[in-house]
C-alpha cells in the first residue's frame, strides 16, 4: 500500500514511518525543509519537500497514494506553553495545515485518512472510565484548532472514503518533552499538573507508530489509544526511577497550577481513558509502559 505521512520529521511522524516500512508498506514522508529529507530516509521512507498549508502543493503530493496519516503538531516544551504567542505555530497547523491536508487527500483520490489527535480534548471524569461517547470539554475559543481539524477529517469521509481519528494517550519515550521533563525531577524541580490521584493514560511512541498501522484495518471512526491509565501519585513515582532520582516527581503547587491557562489547564483533567474499542477491532496492543525500563531511550 502506498501512505504518505505529514509531519514525517516530527515525533509521531519518524515513529510512523518506520513502523509502515516494517510491515512492508510504501511510504512518502512529507516535511517542510530539505533539512528533513535525510530524517524520512533514515526510517526508511520516502522523503518529498512540501508546503502543508498549500492543498495544491498537497494534492500534487499526495496523487498515487491510497492513505494519508496526518501527524502535523508543534507543542511547547513545559511551562513554555504559558508565553505569549507560544501555541501559535501548534494552533495554525491544525487550523490550517490539517484542512488542507484532508481537502488534497480527497482531491487526489486517497480512499482513507488517518488523522492525529489528542484524549485531552475529554474533559475531567474523575476514576471513571472514558469511552469514545464521552462528551468533549472543547468549549473554549483555544480548542478552535483541534475542533476544526477534526471537522475536516469527518468531511472526508464521504463518497466511499473512511477516516479514522486517534485520540491519543499523553506521549511519553525519547523525545525533547520527556528530556526536559527528566531533567526537572533530577533537579528537584515541579513538572505534574493535577492531584496525585487522579488518573492519566499515556501512550509510548513506538506504540504509537505501531496504532497507526493497525489503524489501517480499522473502519471510520474515533477511536482512543493508550496503555492501561494509572494515577499521577504512580506516573510520580515511574518518572522518578526513569531519571535515577531520590525522589518521585514533583507536582506544582495549588497557586501555580491556577494560573496555567486553559492551554496547560488540560493536563490537571483526570482521564481514565479506555482503549478496548481500538484494541477490539485492530488487535492492537501497547508493548512499552511507564514501568518498563529504559522506555526513555526507546
Amino acid at each position: 500500500m502506498r501512505i504518505a505521512v505529514t509531519g514525517a520529521t516530527g515525533v509521531l511522524g519518524q515513529e510512523a514511518v518506520e513502523a509502515l516500512v516494517a510491515v512492508g508498506h510504501e511510504v512518502t514522508g512529507i516535511t517542510r525543509r530539505d533539512s528533513g529529507i535525510p530524517i524520512v530516509e533514515g526510517r526508511g521512507g520516502r522523503a518529498i519537500v512540501a508546503d502543508v498549508f498549500s492543498r495544491t502543493d498537497l494534492t500534487r503530493t499526495f496523487r498515487g497514494h491510497d492513505v494519508v496519516i496526518n501527524t502535523l503538531a508543534h507543542v511547547p516544551v513545559g511551562m513554555a506553553g504559558l508565553r505569549p504567542l507560544a501555541w501559535r505555530e501548534d494552533d495554525r497547523l491544525h487550523l490550517e495545515a490539517s484542512v488542507a491536508v484532508a481537502e488534497a487527500a480527497a482531491q487526489a483520490g486517497a480512499r482513507k485518512l488517518i488523522q492525529e489527535s489528542t484524549v485531552y480534548l475529554y474533559g475531567d471524569n474523575g476514576s471513571d472510565w472514558i469511552g469514545e461517547d464521552q462528551p468533549l470539554s472543547v468549549r473554549n475559543q483555544a480548542f478552535r484548532p483541534r475542533v476544526r481539524e477534526m471537522r475536516a477529517a469527518v468531511d472526508f469521509a464521504t463518497s466511499g472514503r473512511s477516516a479514522v481519528i486517534l485520540r491519543l494517550g499523553q506521549l511519553f519515550g525519547r523525545d525533547r518533552h520527556t528530556t526536559h521533563g527528566l531533567k526537572a525531577v533530577r533537579n528537584g524541580d515541579p513538572l505534574l499538573l493535577g492531584r496525585p490521584e487522579q488518573y492519566i493514560t499515556l501512550l509510548h511512541h513506538s506504540d504509537a507508530g505501531r496504532a497507526f498501522v493497525a489503524a489501517l484495518r480499522a473502519d471510520s471512526g474515533f477511536y482512543n489509544v493508550g496503555g492501561e491509565p494509572i494515577t499521577k501519585k504512580r506516573w510520580a513515582k515511574d518518572l522518578g526511577m526513569e531519571a535515577g532520582a531520590d525522589a518521585p516527581a514533583k507536582f506544582y503547587p495549588e497557586i501555580t497550577q491556577a494560573l496555567v491557562g486553559t492551554r496547560l489547564d488540560t493536563q490537571r483533567r483526570s482521564l481514565r481513558v479506555s482503549s478496548v474499542r481500538f484494541m477490539s477491532e485492530t488487535g492492537w496492543r501497547p508493548t512499552v509502559g511507564p514501568s518498563t525500563p529504559g522506555w526513555s531511550r526507546r
